[in-house]
């Protein structure tokens, strides 16, 4: 095992990272579907799966809908930067 990665392993070990981590998961998971509105958990009786992974600093939750068939991504971005049409 690389250095790096020895220390990495050794917060999960102690539970260093990880409640944290799940804490994190948990408030931030979407609960609704973006086009239907049913809830995605199967504990709030919704019929979906939602899935959580990085990519750089990003947050990528992968979802899917049971009930519409809706499928995909949903990004937590720290900044959203926008523009306004031209008159």
């Amino acid at each position: 095992m690389t250095a790096g990665l020895a220390g990495f392993a050794g917060a999960d070990a102690g539970r260093g990272w990880f409640p944290a981590d799940a804490e994190r998961h948990r408030r931030d998971v979407p609960r609704y579907c973006p086009g239907c509105a049913v809830p995605l958990s199967l504990a709030d009786g919704g019929q979906g799966l939602v899935t959580e992974y990085w990519t750089g600093a990003d947050r990528v939750f992968v979802c899917y809908c049971g009930a519409c068939g809706w499928s995909g991504d949903i990004v937590l971005a720290g900044r959203v930067i926008g523009h306004e049409a031209a008159e």
